[in-house]
């Protein structure tokens, strides 16, 4: 469809799905009827883009496109140009006013309607055969007598195909643009669209670049890709206007454009030499590209602001560090107008970066710091910015920039402790990047190099750990508990902002039960029981959250998780949750919290995007599809990044859903395919904790495929790796992935086993009502349909509370063959049955009572008796038992 569009044009349109859409669906519709809309945006947000892509459209389906090229703005001079791109002959009076128009002569406003009726009939004769497409782009420079009868033109228009589409900038627009024709608001791109549209030019770069970039583009499609490349021209249309005002006001423009947002007016304007009264901005203000609100400068459009930027800036920056209050602001200035390092520059830049850390501004954080160390005179003073720069840039959720600084610290330094440091936010970032295998290494080698500072170490044996969970990498989960063995109790004060002393034993923790969490018991140590706040505090919820997500403890694991997702979007440090992100997500839906789960996914995936965090981008295509699927919806195919090598987390979770996704669609072969590829030639997992949770699915589409002899083996391997006390849900995937396998006498003992716990129905409800409606199945097929009733409706109840949409549709079909124990039902008391039609039809114990004069307490007592003699446990499951008895007893 976008094939006649040039490079700059799709370029444009990326993150403009939706609006494309649309639009084609108004084409399309032209097929049948008249169309207009009006397509209202600022200068770069890609209208001419979405037109030239309407049109192909339009042109794919048959369509006549006639989009008549600019010229002088004269009467009636677009439609001039309409009607000779047209051709179409005429006669009479309409072919008159048509030729003289064509000759560009004077049309009298009385024959505007004699020139309505002329196009209407041209309309006419175009729309024959073909729908007609009339594309007018920057409608706001066309003269209003043709936009007035375009207007008309849609007005009167009746059984004509034909689509008008415009296109133009709010600011000015005629009035003669009437209701007829609906306005379209382009709007700039959300965060996560425009952080999308960077990602396809690598040249942005990470770190400052690119969050500078996308906080001075502002969401306009155009700054975005100027600002993205360094020897990109600013269109000629915003240069000529900054060029138009006089010196004065160009050179305030100058300074206001490489101020901070939060500079005030008259800062700027000292700085640049102008009246204290503000007047010299009034040519700008009049030409309407900048405002003064609140007592700032604001540039009313991204490439103004570019456009100002030309000139001595490093001479501007001297001047705003002479005039400003803020000694902040004076740092920041005072390093940009300056190529030399200077120690009072750096450390003020210092000082600078520990202010937005104690606002929680990670980003401003990691930047002060890393022109801190750019500034330093001495190495050693470099490197110690440099490292405290990469936790800064890894909490503020950019892996890459947090990478590319802890690079330039290894080039300056060789110390332990620093380098430690460095390490352990690089580490993260690269898990992050989806790079576990790299990020173990890195880490490894930090903590070989022996940090004296004790928590330098802790910090990164537990990023050590996380890369390994990360990999599933067996041969990295054994090197675990001998790093912890290199953990010193020294503390330099260095490691203290990574992880507080005070949350040691749950570090150690969750390390111990990275590397094993089978053999995994628990704390070697405890804590002394001094109440935790802070970083402290969330430190041990993140670190206990994930031993109790791996020791299947998933109610724990989401509480835990989620409370350090909020807390950390509270203090603005996104960053430091993203490797836990997809087990928080796997949490909540193994425990039934679909809607939480998909929130989560939401905000993850904006975070995913405006950061480029690989993990994520791997991981939530997967997690949002599993959810789809079990919705009883098709997921739609979505861009994923390819796996670097030993990501075998991430690939799991693909693996999985796509199994789900072939399992519903009814394609056994290809779901075996995928749930045999979560584990190795050998059997083992290919990744150790996720593997196992996906047996059932492998026991069932074995048998569906003749298969049962191999998934049986791996059956057996992952009992092996669970050892002697498996968790209580492994004994709920373990028995129900062998009652699926077993086709011998032992299969109702695996069976009894899986859903013997109720408890197991609360905290892993989607998996243990699997395990029901499996047991319901083998018992219909035993011809025990009384038995299997209460299963069946049990799980059936689960589903639909879910919203497993497929599964409880699978359930139901097997409901009505059940049929109603007429037995049961008849042996109750006529008392009873009554109570039984009416609870069956919704009425509470009060209203039932009250209609059969009994007490509510009674009529508790008696469906009390009444549910286990019909085999069922609630309402919901006494109407669908009872059917057409239960309709009755309403009326």
């Amino acid at each position: 469809m976008h094939g006649s569009l040039s490079m700059i044009e799709l370029g444009m349109l990326i993150c403009r799905d939706r609006e494309l859409a649309d639009l084609t669906a108004v084409v399309d519709t032209a097929a049948s009827r008249p169309v207009a809309v009006l397509l209202l945006g600022d200068a770069g947000l890609g209208k001419t883009a979405l037109l030239a892509a309407a049109a192909a459209h339009a042109r794919g389906r048959g369509y006549r496109v006639i989009a008549p090229p600019a010229g002088p703005v004269r009467p009636f001079g677009l439609l001039r140009r309409l009607v000779a791109a047209a051709r179409v002959e005429t006669t009479g009076r309409p072919r008159r006013i048509l030729l003289a128009l064509n000759a560009g002569q004077p049309i009298d406003p009385a024959d505007e309607r004699a020139l309505l009726t002329a196009v209407l009939l041209v309309l006419d004769r175009l729309t024959e055969r073909a729908p007609l497409m009339l594309l007018v782009d920057d409608a706001h420079r066309a003269d209003r007598g043709s936009l007035r009868l375009l207007t008309q033109l849609v007005r009167h228009a009746s059984a004509e195909r034909f689509v008008l589409l415009l296109a133009a900038r709010p600011a000015g627009l005629p009035a003669e643009i009437g209701p007829e024709i609906a306005p379209y608001h382009l709007a700039p791109l959300p965060d996560d669209a425009a952080a999308r549209l960077l990602d396809t030019r690598p040249a942005a770069g990470p770190g400052p670049a690119r969050r500078d970039i996308l906080r001075r583009a502002g969401g306009n499609p155009l700054a975005l890709l100027r600002l993205a490349d360094p020897v990109a021209e600013v269109p000629g249309e915003f240069t000529r206007r900054v060029e138009a005002l006089p010196a004065v006001t160009r050179r305030l423009l100058l300074h206001a454009a490489i101020a901070a947002d939060s500079e005030p007016a008259g800062t700027v304007t000292r700085a640049a030499g102008g009246a204290d009264d503000l007047r010299d901005w009034l040519p700008a203000e009049h030409a309407g590209l900048v405002g003064i609100v609140d007592g700032r400068v604001r540039f009313r459009h991204p490439l103004i602001r570019l456009a100002a930027a030309a000139g001595d800036v490093a001479s501007a920056h001297g001047n705003l560090a002479a005039r400003t209050d803020d000694p902040h602001h004076r740092a920041w200035h005072r390093a940009a107008g300056t190529d030399r390092t200077d120690e009072t520059i750096a450390a003020a830049l210092d000082e600078t970066a520990e202010l937005a850390r104690r606002h929680a501004d990670y980003y401003a954080e990691a930047r002060a710091l890393q022109a801190a160390a750019e500034g330093s005179p001495g190495p050693a003073d470099a490197a110690r910015r440099y490292a405290r720069a990469v936790f800064a840039a890894y909490r503020s959720g950019d892996p890459r920039w947090a990478v590319e600084l802890y690079e330039r610290a290894a080039a300056v330094t060789g110390d332990p402790d620093i380098l430690g440091a460095a390490a352990g936010g690089a580490g993260l970032a690269l898990c992050h990047s989806g790079e576990p295998a790299r990020a173990f290494e890195l880490t490894r080698a930090a903590v070989l190099r022996r940090p004296g500072d004790g928590q330098v170490a802790m910090t990164v044996v537990a990023v050590a750990a996380t890369a390994a969970l990360l990999s599933g990498d067996a041969g990295q989960r054994r090197q675990l508990p001998a790093l912890l063995d290199l953990v010193g109790d020294d503390s330099a004060g260095l490691g203290e902002a990574m992880i507080p002393r005070a949350a040691n034993p749950y570090a150690r923790a969750s390390v111990m039960a990275i590397a094993d969490p089978d053999g995994f018991r628990g704390c070697d140590e405890e804590p002394d029981g001094t109440a935790m706040t802070g970083l402290t505090e969330v430190a041990r919820m993140l670190f206990t959250g994930t031993v109790a997500w791996l020791r299947d403890d998933s109610a724990r694991a989401a509480a835990e998780l989620s409370a350090v997702f909020q807390a950390q979007q509270r203090a603005g440090a996104p960053g430091s949750l993203v490797a836990r992100l997809p087990l928080l997500i796997t949490a909540l839906i193994d425990g039934g919290r679909w809607a939480e789960a998909q929130s989560v996914i939401d905000e993850a995936g904006q975070l995913a995007a405006a950061g480029n965090i690989t993990l994520l981008r791997g991981a939530l295509p997967a997690l949002r599809d599993i959810l789809i699927v079990l919705r009883n919806d098709r997921p739609e195919p979505a861009d994923a990044p390819p796996l670097a090598p030993g990501n075998a987390f991430v690939e799991s979770l693909r693996r999985r859903a796509a199994g789900l996704t072939a399992l519903a669609a009814g394609d056994h072969p290809a779901a075996y395919r995928q749930f045999r590829a979560l584990f190795d030639a050998a059997g083992e997992p290919v990744h150790y904790v996720l593997g196992p949770r996906s047996l059932p699915q492998l026991a069932l589409t074995a048998v569906r495929t003749g298969r049962t002899a191999e998934a049986t083996r791996i059956l057996h391997r992952c009992r092996e790796q669970a050892g002697a006390a498996p968790t209580s849900r492994m004994v709920l995937l373990l028995a129900h992935a062998a009652a699926l396998l077993d086709d011998g006498d032992r299969a109702e003992e695996h069976f009894r086993a899986a859903v013997g716990d109720r408890d197991r129905a609360m905290r892993w409800p989607l998996e243990f009502a699997e395990a029901e409606f499996s047991y319901a199945l083998w018992l219909r097929r035993q011809r025990r349909l009384l038995d299997a009733r209460p299963h069946l409706m049990a799980a059936l109840d689960t589903f639909l509370r879910l919203g497993a949409g497929a599964h409880a549709e699978q359930a139901g079909k097997y409901l009505p063959a059940a049929g109603v124990p007429e037995g049961a039902f008849a042996a109750l008391t006529p008392q009873k049955q009554m109570i039984a039609r009416l609870a069956a039809t919704g009425l509470t114990n009060r209203e039932i009572a009250d209609r059969l004069t009994l007490s509510p307490r009674t009529v508790g007592s008696h469906l009390y008796d009444i549910y286990p003699q019909l085999s069922v446990g609630n309402r919901h499951q006494l109407r669908e038992l009872l059917g057409d008895r239960a309709a009755g007893s309403r009326r």
